[in-house]
């Protein structure tokens, strides 16, 4: 786990790494150096049978094996298997069912074989699978290249979409996208990534980990890697970090071989050829414009302008159009793309994890046939620990103000240390970490908040290679400011020393360690499962770092208290060496900030640190309100697994509702698969409040980041011992979510239930007016995202209630504390209809009592003899034809533009909501190839199949910028795609057609992987009062009645407008700005004083002119009362 935390309004969050190609995303500690590994002990050569009936091994002069057989009966052919040598295995956790093997190919690339044989049972049918021959027939190639780009940011589920700026609210769409599914997967890391880019080319090395992807010799066309991964139910990505660059992909298992052969000739021989430069220098670029209203990337870049002249740290490593279009031929750019991959997509550099359900032996044979042929030029590994310092004391020791995209103030302190790559046993920036952004009592955070100075902080190394190289090592703390939090600035300031002042004085501390030892080692030995592509992704980049025996703990694992080292830090961490980064809107208006970055344009300005605040820190006092934290009483102690129950049919499976009444009902299963000491408890109180006005519904947003404030510093301790919760609203009322182990799960329940019961006793008149300001603020920040506003406005025509965040904006201003007490708490618990489950290592009888603690507090305050009413939601029949909303985009410095071409079908039923999930894995990889890499309309492209309250549909989503394209030259484009894809639809092979039904079913029926998936599935059910348990089951059946005509006709019905009356179709157009040329985001103020948030457009001559201007919709309340409401509609029969 990261010592990096984001503490902010919901206390459980953890500062997230961004996925993004050109920064590294998931890599996690990273401080071994690479000669560590080079040295481990290789135990032995061997060329391994790898499940062939033969029993000696002989060796050839080339260092290969020659199997021969004993059985002299019969002639059999030798095969001929690349040796390599076998290193020490890695420690494992207690729980880890899985086998490892660690081998070196005779060209150095280094490989980790995972076999999940033990953990994770194959079901029939993928046995069969595996056993028949492994030769696959070539797949039939589309013409022109692909490449998948951030799929699961892609893959749009209602609700979903920036969730962290919209309050986490619940999917008001329930999505048809099935997680539950084992797929082989492997990862490639090569130690080389953006320090290597030519100081005349920024982003070259970025450039060409999306070239390698461009078609290889063996497998020219293309896109076919990505055609083949997505025909097969898996998916691939790649990113480039500043030492290394990661490349992964997942698959089927069957059909996992041919997937690494095809992987590995990116690294044999990719093609790269000089005309696919032109179309990916344009993603790209795509890439980058996105990124640029991004604060967090504005943020890096300004950093990275500290560093010394000439030093890697300083490099853009992003790319664009400029920069990889620098005046040269492309000729010759090409050339120096080959030359770059000669010299650094080297064998020795790499590493590979492979994971897959199938015996050591038999990945040992794919990986050493396969990646063998990867050439090795014997070059050494580029070494930057010689290179001074990145951060010279005039550029550093300074304080910098920065006018950010988004409303906030905030304060960074950062601290630039030597590299700390060889503590990783004892991680001291960790334990730092942990101390500087606890929460509890004692704590910084909530000395802070009872100030109400502050709404969050991070701290820590969140260890991406930005943050942590072998260069130097940042630590920082970063407070987001309320009002007056940024008007006491320098008291702030003073608190942050003063609690450096007391660690330093306290010195380490050994009892905090080895509790931060215990929990990380309770949640190695007891924490679920990754996805087998974030395992095999996260082991990959680790086998960069560490040694064969710390592959997988060195990320996480804390072995060594050495109290020096701690020490060492702590001593480095004085106001003298720090750099202050200072963030807020208002320095716009004071017009101070007349600098700009050279690639992003932020705007700031630099200053020498005050002499004032120089002297006042060189005589701070101690501060009593400042201490370290206790001894954390809900560190688990107990592991014991209950005994199963004797279970007969779907019992064994499924939820049992254990009991029901006028108040609620609740859901329970014991855990009999994973065997972990964990339990989930999952509450729902549906209440029909929010649904009655934005007001009320400004009112519940309020009242959870008021109660996530009066919460944290009781409930931290909890968090820190694995313990992890959420509190989020939905459209039909809040959420309560708590996992953790099993032992103390009742105590947490009963200490977040106090609160709620408590909430009205702990308000104070000061911490509701700063909470209702940053409220505010949040709801701003939504609305200048493009992408968030294009739901809301989708969600607002098609829904028969939506509140939009710019409503709630308008509503949550004017509010008063008695207002929250009278209008909403008072009325929570006598509206609340509960549902429970309550699923693990509990027993029924535990789970009763938890939820007669839940019904105990709300009979408490029931003020009515019959039962609340339960809140449903329905959804509007759109009228026939085409209709747009368009909307100019809220942030004037913002180009990007989004659009969503939605066809809203019928009814579903179990048979449509299946043929709708098909009909969309066969169009996923078409669109992105049709829209992204022929058009180049933009970096994000991608379907979505939708279920709106029963309701269902498809959709196009095109994320664009306005200088590029217009958004109905997008519109159009979609259409265009939509007629080419019913072509080829109507088109398929029968064998096709098979082939992907059988993906689509294999994907089915795997089994859940982990624990949370298992409840997240079964708790989608009773969320959506549904209750099909066996959904997977009936859709595995329902598969098979899939015909070519019966897809077509379906997907006639709904994108086809010619002579087509159940057409309805719904493009909702965010425009973004043209010319951003001297533009900067809105502040609240400015917003507020407008008379329209959101402005919708009217038609106008540059207007589609196949639509008639009565079909632009500019006034959604009025084209509302023209439609019919949809009945009450849940998706339980099969047609």
């Amino acid at each position: 786990m990261s010592s990096k935390r984001l503490i902010s309004i919901a206390s459980h969050h953890q500062l997230s790494k961004k996925a993004r190609r050109n920064v590294c995303s998931r890599s996690d500690n990273k401080m071994k150096k690479q000669q560590q590994m080079n040295n481990s002990n290789e135990e032995c050569i061997v060329g391994v049978p790898c499940g062939a009936t033969t029993t000696t091994t002989t060796t050839t002069g080339r260092g290969l094996s020659v199997l021969q057989s004993t059985n002299t009966s019969s002639v059999i052919t030798p095969t001929i298997i690349p040796s390599c040598s076998v290193l020490e295995c890695p420690r494992k956790a207690l729980n880890d069912k899985k086998d490892y093997r660690v081998i070196r190919l005779q060209n150095g690339l280094t490989a980790i074989l995972i076999s999940d044989l033990g953990s994770i049972p194959v079901c029939e049918e993928d046995e069969e699978q595996d056993n028949e021959d492994d030769d696959e027939e070539e797949v039939e190639e589309d013409d022109g290249d692909g490449n998948n780009e951030e799929d699961i940011e892609m893959e749009e589920t209602e609700g979903e979409e920036e969730e962290d700026e919209c309050d986490a609210e619940e999917k008001s769409e329930k999505p048809n996208k099935d997680t539950t599914k084992y797929l082989a997967a492997a990862s490639l890391t090569v130690g080389v990534g953006s320090f290597e880019d030519p100081d005349e080319i920024p982003g070259l090395m970025h450039f060409l980990e999306h070239m390698v992807f461009m078609g290889s010799e063996k497998y020219p066309k293309e896109n076919s890697f990505d055609y083949y991964m997505k025909k097969h139910g898996g998916h691939d990505n790649a990113h480039t970090d500043m030492e290394h660059t990661t490349f992964y992909f997942e698959i089927q298992e069957k059909y996992l071989k041919e997937g690494l052969d095809r992987f590995a000739q990116f690294f044999i021989h990719p093609l790269m050829k000089q005309e696919a430069m032109t179309r990916e220098r344009k993603a790209v670029h795509s890439e980058f414009q996105m990124a640029l209203p991004d604060d967090t990337s504005r943020d890096q870049q300004m950093f990275a302008t500290l560093a010394s002249e000439g030093h890697p740290m300083g490099k853009f490593t992003w790319g664009n159009e400029s920069t990889l279009n620098i005046g040269i031929p492309d000729q010759e750019l090409h050339k120096q793309l080959h030359e770059l991959r000669l010299k650094y997509y080297s064998a020795q550099y790499m590493t590979l994890a492979v994971q897959a359900r199938l015996s050591l032996d038999s990945l040992q044979e794919f990986v050493c046939c396969i990646f063998d042929e990867i050439p090795s030029n014997q070059i050494p590994r580029p070494s930057y620990t010689q290179l001074s310092f990145p951060f010279p004391r005039d550029k550093f020791h300074r304080l910098y103000r920065i006018i950010p995209t988004k409303e906030y103030h905030s304060v960074e302190i950062v601290w630039a240390l030597p590299s700390l790559k060889k503590y990783y046993r004892t991680k001291p920036l960790h334990y730092v970490g942990h101390l500087l952004g606890h929460e509890g009592k004692g704590s910084i955070l909530s000395y802070l908040k009872k100030k109400v100075w502050a709404v969050g902080l991070y701290s820590g190394n969140d260890e991406t290679g930005f943050e942590h190289n072998s260069t130097y090592a940042m630590m920082n703390i970063c407070v987001e400011l309320t009002d007056e939090g940024f008007a006491n600035l320098d008291e702030v300031v003073c608190v942050i020393f003063q609690y450096l002042a007391m660690l330093r004085e306290a010195g380490p501390v050994e009892r905090i360690f080895k509790e931060i030892q215990c929990t990380e080692r309770l949640n190695f030995d007891y924490g679920e499962e990754l996805s087998t592509i974030e395992n095999v992704e996260t082991l990959s980049e680790a086998m960069q770092l560490y040694p064969p025996q710390d592959y997988l703990t060195g990320d996480t694992q804390m072995d060594d208290y050495e109290p020096q080292v701690i020490r060492e830090c702590l001593d480095a961490m004085v106001p003298e060496t720090c750099n202050f980064v200072i963030k807020s809107k208002t320095f716009e208006e004071q017009n101070v900030c007349n600098l700009s970055e050279k690639w992003f344009g932020t705007k700031y300005c630099v200053e020498d640190i005050p002499e004032s605040w120089k002297m006042r820190w060189a005589n701070l006092s101690s501060n009593p309100e400042l201490y370290l934290p206790a001894s954390n009483t809900f560190i688990p102690d107990e592991f014991t697994l209950l005994p199963q129950e004797e279970l007969t049919g779907e019992g064994k499976e499924y939820p049992e509702k254990l009991c029901e009444d006028p108040r609620g009902a609740l859901w329970y299963r014991q855990d009999t698969k994973f065997g972990l000491p964990r339990s989930y408890c999952y509450i729902y109180f549906l209440t029909c409040l929010p649904l009655q006005s934005p007001r009320l519904a400004a009112l519940l947003d309020l009242y959870l980041n008021l109660y996530e404030l009066q919460v944290m510093e009781d409930v931290y301790p909890a968090n820190m011992a694995q313990y992890r919760y959420s509190f989020f609203a939905t459209e039909q009322g809040l959420v309560l979510k708590i996992n953790g182990f099993n032992q103390k799960l009742p105590e947490v329940l009963k200490l977040l239930l106090s609160h709620m019961e408590n909430f009205k006793d702990n308000l104070t008149e000061k911490s509701f007016h700063e909470i209702q300001r940053q409220q505010m603020k949040t709801y701003l920040n939504a609305v200048l995202k493009p992408g968030i506003v294009r739901k809301d406005l989708r969600l607002s025509v098609i829904q028969e209630v939506h509140w939009q965040a710019h409503h709630k904006l308008r509503e949550v201003q004017g509010v008063s504390s008695n207002d929250l007490l009278d209008e909403f708490v008072s009325q929570l618990f006598p509206s609340c209809h509960i549902r429970v489950l309550v699923q693990g290592n509990t027993s029924a009888s535990a789970a009763k009592e938890m939820y007669d603690v839940v019904k105990a507090m709300l009979d408490k305050h029931a003020v009515l003899d019959k039962p609340p009413p339960i809140p449903e939601l329905r959804t509007l029949e759109m009228l026939g034809g085409a209709w747009v909303v368009q909307a100019e985009g809220v942030n004037p410095a913002d180009t990007n533009s989004s659009v969503i071409n939605y066809y809203q079908h019928r009814e579903g039923d179990l048979a449509t909501e299946i043929l709708l999930e098909f009909i969309q894995m066969v169009m996923d990889e078409p669109v992105f190839n049709f829209l992204r890499t022929q058009e180049q309309l933009g970096y994000h492209v991608f379907c979505t199949n939708h279920n709106t309250y029963g309701i269902l549909g498809l959709s196009v989503t095109v994320n664009t910028q306005a200088n590029k394209f217009s958004v109905s030259h997008v519109d159009k484009k979609i259409e265009a795609f939509l007629e080419n894809f019913r072509n080829t639809m109507a088109n398929m092979k029968d064998e096709e057609l098979m082939e992907l039904k059988e993906t689509l079913t294999s994907m089915k029926q795997t089994i859940d992987l982990t624990l949370k998936e298992e409840v997240d599935r079964n708790w989608s059910e009773i969320t959506h009062g549904e209750y099909v348990f066996n959904r997977l089951k009936r859709q595995i059946e329902l598969v098979k009645d899939i015909t070519r005509e019966g897809a077509v006709t379906c997907l006639r019905t709904i994108t086809e407008r010619k002579n087509n009356p159940t057409y309805r179709k719904l493009s909702v157009q965010v425009v973004g700005a043209a010319n951003t040329d001297n533009q900067s985001p809105p502040i609240l103020e400015h917003l507020l004083g407008k008379e329209e948030i959101v402005k919708l457009v009217e038609p106008s001559e540059e207007n589609d002119k196949t639509l008639l201007s009565h079909h632009y919709i500019t006034n959604i309340p009025s084209y509302k009362q023209k439609l019919k409401v949809y009945p009450v509609t849940k998706i339980v029969r099969s047609e």
